[in-house]
Formats: C-alpha cells, sequence, structure tokens
C-alpha cells in the first residue's frame, strides 16, 4: 500500500531479510548504516541541536575562552521548512468523498473512518518526516477497529526483489538497553511478529521467539510509504540536504557578528595597584581575574588603550542577506511563506498566489505524489475493517481528494469572480452557494430553496395598510 505493491521503489530494499535476521548478523544491518546515520543527522537540525552537526560552530571561539561566553546563534530553518509543506497540503483540511451524496453510507462511513483514525492529523506529521528523512511511513493494526500510527523512518525497512520491486515492509526496533529486537512484516494478507535478543556486541545472537502470524484478509500491506521526491537514481531526497552548507554558512556569520558586538559590550575598568581588586603571587605578580574585567594602573606608565578595530559588521550583514536569497532559492520558497505581514493588508488573493509562485508548484507536486497514495490508502483502511467485521463498514469503490491550497481566504475576490460569472450567465445559484460558502447536500439544498423563496417574496410589492378613516 503507499506505493502500489509489487511497484519500484526508489529507497535501499533488502531482498533477503531473513538472511539479515540470522544469528550472528549484525544490527542495524551495514547497508543501512548511513540512512540511519543521515536520519540521525537531520532529526538533530529539526530539534535546533545543530552545534552537534555543524561542528565548525564550536571551532569559532578560542580554547581560552570562558564557556559561558561560548553563544552559538541558531537559525533552525530546517522545522520551519518541514512545517511549511505540511502546512500548506494539510493545515487547511482536505475533502475526502466516497460519494456525491453526502447523506450516503459510504460518505458517512468515510468520514466517520478519517475522524476515529485521526487520519489527517497523522498524514500532516508523516508529511514533516518526507520532508526532513526523504520519506514518510503509516501503518495499520486492529484494535476494536482501524488504528493508524506514523512509524519512524529509522524503524523501517523496505522488503523487495531482485527487480527492485516492493513485496513488502518491516518494521524493527530495538528495547532502550539494545538486548531485544522486535520486528513486525508486513506481506500482503498478513502480519508477522518476531523477537530476537541481540548480543552487546550489537550483533543478533538468537531468535526468532514468538513467532505470530495474523491474517488481514486484504490483499495489501498495512504500511503506507509517500516519498519526498522520486527519481531513476534510487536515492531518498529530503529538504534538508542542498541547504546545510547555506544554513551552516549564516549561523557561522551570525554567531561571529554576536561575538563582535558582546566583546565591545564588556568595557574594561582601570584600577591602581592599591585598590584591593587584584591579588598576587609570593612573587609579586598580578592574578588577573578574566571575569572582573579590570586592569591594574602601572605607576609612571601610561594607562592600557581600548583598542577599536572595524569589525566589517556591513559586509558581514550584506553577506547574510546574499545567504538568505540562496537560501530561498534552493528551498524552493521565498520571503513571503515566512514573513506575511511585509505584505500588508490589503493584498489580494490572486497577487498573493503570484508572489507564491514557486512554494505553491513545489505543493503541486507533492499533492501529485500524495493524492493516488492517499486514495489507496483511505480505500485499504475501509476494506480491512469490512473483512474484520466492524460495525458500520461498507464497501468503497472509489475515494477522490478535494485539495485546498492552504492560504487564507480572499472573500472579497471570491465574491467578486462569482457574481461576474452568474452575471455571464456561466453558473448557477446552487453553484455560487458551493463557491462562497463551501455547501454540500443538505444545507446546499436549505439554501437554495431559501435563495429562491426569498427573491421571489422579493419581487412583490409590498401591502401597505392604512387605519380606518374616522366618520364625523
Amino acid at each position: 500500500m503507499g506505493r502500489a505493491h509489487g511497484e519500484k521503489k526508489g529507497a535501499q530494499m533488502i531482498t533477503d531479510y531473513e538472511s539479515i535476521l540470522s544469528i550472528g548478523q549484525p544490527w542495524p544491518p551495514e547497508s543501512e548504516l548511513a540512512r540511519l546515520a543521515r536520519y540521525d543527522q537531520n532529526e538533530k537540525l529539526f530539534d535546533g541541536e545543530h552545534s552537534k552537526v555543524f561542528k565548525v560552530l564550536l571551532n569559532l571561539f578560542s580554547e581560552h575562552t570562558a564557556e559561558y561566553n561560548k553563544i552559538i546563534s541558531i537559525f533552525n530553518f530546517h522545522k520551519r521548512l518541514s512545517t511549511l509543506w505540511a502546512d500548506l497540503l494539510y493545515g487547511e483540511q482536505p475533502i475526502a468523498t466516497a460519494s456525491d451524496d453526502p447523506e450516503s453510507p459510504e460518505q458517512k462511513y468515510l468520514s466517520d473512518l478519517i475522524q476515529r483514525t485521526q487520519y489527517w492529523k497523522l498524514v500532516h506529521a508523516r508529511q514533516i518526516d518526507v520532508s526532513r528523512f526523504g520519506h514518510g511511513i503509516i501503518e495499520a493494526y486492529f484494535d476494536g477497529g482501524c488504528k493508524l500510527q506514523v512509524v519512524h523512518p529509522s524503524k523501517y525497512f523496505a522488503i523487495g526483489d531482485e527487480n527492485g520491486r516492493v513485496t513488502g515492509h518491516m518494521i524493527a526496533w530495538t528495547s532502550a538497553e539494545k538486548k531485544r529486537l522486535f520486528c513486525r512484516i508486513h506481506t500482503a494478507g498478513q502480519i508477522e511478529s518476531r523477537e530476537y535478543a541481540i548480543s552487546a556486541a550489537g550483533r543478533i545472537e538468537s531468535g526468532p521467539e514468538n513467532v505470530q502470524i495474523q491474517e488481514t484478509g486484504i490483499d495489501e500491506p498495512l504500511v503506507s510509504v509517500i516519498e519526498n521526491v522520486t527519481t531513476s537514481s534510487g536515492k531518498l531526497i529530503d529538504d534538508y540536504s542542498d541547504l546545510d552548507t547555506i544554513i551552516k554558512r549564516i549561523e557561522a556569520r551570525l554567531t561571529r557578528v554576536g561575538r563582535i558586538l558582546d566583546v565591545h559590550s564588556e568595557p574594561l575598568l582601570v584600577l591602581p595597584e592599591d585598590s584591593g581588586a587584584f591579588t598576587r603571587t609570593e612573587t609579586g605578580a598580578v592574578v588577573y581575574d578574566s571575569k572582573k574585567r579590570v586592569i591594574e594602573a602601572v605607576q609612571n606608565a601610561s594607562n592600557p588603550q581600548y583598542i577599536t578595530w572595524e569589525g566589517q559588521l556591513a559586509a558581514a550583514f550584506s553577506e547574510i542577506e546574499v545567504l538568505m536569497k540562496q537560501l530561498y532559492i534552493v528551498s524552493e520558497t521565498c520571503e513571503a511563506c515566512f514573513e506575511p505581514t511585509k505584505l500588508g493588508a490589503q493584498i489580494s488573493g490572486t497577487a498573493l498566489r503570484l508572489m507564491l509562485f514557486v512554494p505553491l508548484k513545489k505543493v503541486d507536486r507533492l499533492k501529485l505524489f500524495s493524492d493516488p497514495i492517499i486514495r489507496r490508502e483511505l480505500q485499504t483502511f475501509s476494506n480491512f475493517e469490512l473483512a474484520r467485521g466492524h460495525a458500520n463498514s461498507v464497501p468503497i469503490e472509489k475515494v477522490s481528494i478535494q485539495w485546498q491550497d492552504g492560504l487564507p481566504e480572499d472573500f472579497r475576490e471570491t465574491v467578486q469572480n462569482v457574481v461576474m460569472l452568474q452575471a455571464q450567465g456561466l453558473i448557477w445559484p446552487e453553484m455560487a452557494l458551493k463557491m462562497l460558502f463551501k455547501l454540500e447536500g443538505t444545507a446546499l439544498q436549505e439554501a437554495v430553496e431559501k435563495l429562491q423563496g426569498g427573491s421571489t417574496t422579493a419581487t412583490e410589492a409590498p401591502r401597505i395598510e392604512l387605519p380606518p378613516i374616522e366618520e364625523a
């Protein structure tokens, strides 16, 4: 599921999972170490732990600099970028339909399934993984009904054949003590659970144990995967790799600028030697305390002078500005994505879409990948409940998704467009109400009837009743 069963997949695949789970084999498999290391690095970037990834930030300071002065500027563009794509795709909730009639059993069941499983919330979280790791995974299981969970990609291992086609999915993770390995192997029609013992050296030493096989009753695996970008190179492509060098340079420059401003904001105090502010060694040498920022005034000598110098801050800020422009280009974003207040309150919806042309094109690309997978997921989850005999489940033949753009609605512009279309006779009242207020089914029909009834009454001349004339 997700990617069609048997379809070729771009990510690294395991062709013989029994061999990598045999006794004596290392866990995780050596073929997966580079992928897992990249996940670990990208997760640190997302969490703002940049000094653990960009070691150059720690090297910007002299080893003699006091620890409390080591102020590193973290510019967490990574998290903002990943949440941006998820918000534009799912922040304004898409509409899933199984029937043109909102009151049909199929539509009511699909809406209930989406609400019970918190589906849109989970696919929003998965899209963040798609951005930061290159793909995102959702796993389904049955517990009184279909339940869903987002699986961290470090626990996911694709199973394929010699031709590069997906034949199954393995979810595997170790216990906190790294002594037990737990596996769930999803193939068409079943889920197999296993456990293995892991040695202190990180190798499988016994197993499998506690083997359980569960029949799902459907022909699709209950794991769904969405990839960020699919190419013929067969590699996972995340949103961070191309940006790391730019962001590292920006953070290094901001840290340098901050350090310069900090040093110039801490003046030195010059005091005479008998002021009591100094301590001396047995030989009479002054012991300076870097925390006190005090210098001794030596007799018959000029006071030390504070040496000023040009920190080239203007050049530093110019470089940061150029780097930000490159960052927007490479990340397929723009300033309007992150600082909409600069656009002003009077900007029209059309003007906003033109400014966001490049980001919206990327969102369209993400929809192109996501739409068929989401439709297949919802059909598979409904078939899963139907096969397990869940109450109120009904067969769903087709699911369609109506995507939103995630942008604030310009209602005035929408009204103008609807009025223009209606004046040209291109839309009818029912369509106008649907475009303006997003009404469906019974609510739409009631609105049409009220509108038609109101217009009929409005065309009639009002009746005016006068009081009777009193006779003299």
